[in-house]
């Protein structure tokens, strides 16, 4: 059966596994084969339905009745314009094509009426052309290399990807096949993509589901396929007709200025990207910072952006790094500043801390002082319990008299 064939088993397993008709001629064209081969019967072998000739009884249903197509003649029969059908056969990834053929005859005898062609030439890797270059393959060598040969050879290097088991001049008739039928079918304009606008919510499963919820009172008191729309209406209402192409064409079209210049990076380049987050979100310029360290002023920075801010002080190996990368882009003072230029953000933010004597100490007494009055505030509040606690055990009464029953007794003891 076509569905157990080798070469068509994946495509139908993607069918079953809920993949669009559309979406799987899609992968086989891209696999250099005939897309039509998924709209045959699966239960037949591809090589019996295949068979052209005229005399061959056609024992397939009529399309009319075909289970895939017969709910779209029953569309044209309720009176539907043949372009809104064809919207509908797009829509569910079939070929809106199918509609053009006779619905008096099944879809296998329609697509399929082509002499066989027979193969009696030499297969591929015996031709005394070729021969020599599966050989190499059949060494070991890469199909690059090989195809490198023949390039050299001056032959056509992508005579390797055909089947070498069978001959050349067959496969170059099947291949002048293909391009005469595609040239001969009628194919509808190419419409844009259908792209559905999305509405985001939260599916809820069924078994939970309370009886008195609005859902379960829907669910019982409402048929869904009586209610009728109008195809042409909620296209123009939820579809997104742009053309995806136009707008990347649009952006490729822009000046390359406009992209953003690639960054050197010499330190790590986790740490960079890191550093150059927290950064983005202080908004204030490197040059401002190191001065307001320097100065051990925190502005309006909070103990969270302090420590944030002195995780990404420069080490002593990025010092080095840094240090050098710009005293070798140092030939003049133009080639320097430019250096400073490539660097990202977190690098040029350690290039200005550099410069500031002391930093990580400065950092250290600028988070003293942010945080000086909560940590007093947690120190008092204990030293404050601690001396009630005190006050409470001098002026307890029942203590004195536990504490005297036990000098009583005691001496009593001893």
């Amino acid at each position: 059966p076509l569905k157990d064939d080798p070469k068509y088993s994946k495509y139908f397993k993607m069918l079953k596994m809920g993949l669009p008709m559309g979406a799987v001629q899609n992968a086989m064209q891209r696999d250099g084969l005939d897309p039509s081969i998924i709209e045959l019967d699966p239960e037949k072998s591809v090589a019996s339905q295949l068979k052209g000739d005229e005399d061959v009884e056609d024992s397939g249903p009529p399309l009319k009745d075909d289970p895939k197509y017969s709910k779209y003649f029953k569309m044209l029969k309720m009176g539907l314009p043949m372009g809104a059908v064809k919207n509908a056969l797009q829509r569910d990834g079939l070929d809106p094509s199918m509609m053009d053929l006779d619905p008096e005859k099944s879809i296998t005898s329609q697509l399929n009426k082509e002499e066989d062609i027979i193969d009696n030439g030499p297969p591929l890797k015996d031709d005394p052309q070729y021969s020599k270059y599966f050989k190499m393959l059949k060494m070991g060598l890469p199909m690059g290399a090989v195809q490198n040969a023949m390039q050299r050879d001056g032959l056509d290097p992508s005579i390797m990807d055909l089947d070498p088991e069978k001959s050349m001049e067959y496969q170059k008739a099947m291949a002048n096949r293909k391009v005469k039928k595609k040239k001969t079918q009628v194919k509808e304009p190419k419409k844009p993509k259908v792209r559905r606008k999305k509405i985001y919510w939260s599916p809820i499963e069924e078994s939970k589901i309370d009886d008195n919820s609005i859902w379960s009172m829907i669910k019982g008191s409402f048929d869904f396929e009586s209610m009728k729309i109008d195809q042409d209406e909620f296209e123009s209402l939820f579809t997104d007709t742009s053309d995806p192409k136009a707008k990347k064409k649009v952006a490729a079209d822009k000046p390359a200025a406009s992209k953003q210049k690639k960054s050197v990076q010499v330190i790590d380049a986790k740490r960079g990207m890191n550093g150059g987050i927290i950064l983005a979100r202080l908004k204030i310029e490197f040059s401002a910072l190191a001065d307001m360290v320097n100065n051990m002023d925190s502005g309006k920075l909070d103990d969270t952006q302090l420590k944030a801010l002195r995780e990404f002080l420069p080490t002593k190996e990025e010092k080095t790094a840094i240090d050098q990368y710009v005293k070798n882009a140092s030939s003049t003072e133009e080639s320097k500043q430019a250096a400073i230029n490539d660097f990202c953000a977190c690098e040029k933010y350690m290039l200005a801390m550099m410069k500031v004597e002391m930093a990580d100490e400065k950092f250290q007494c600028m988070l003293f002082k942010y945080q000086f009055d909560h940590k007093l505030n947690e120190l008092m509040n204990g030293v404050t319990t601690l001396i009630n606690a005190c006050e409470e055990v001098q002026k307890s009464v029942r203590l004195r008299k536990l504490m005297a029953m036990i000098l009583m007794l005691g001496n009593q003891i001893n």
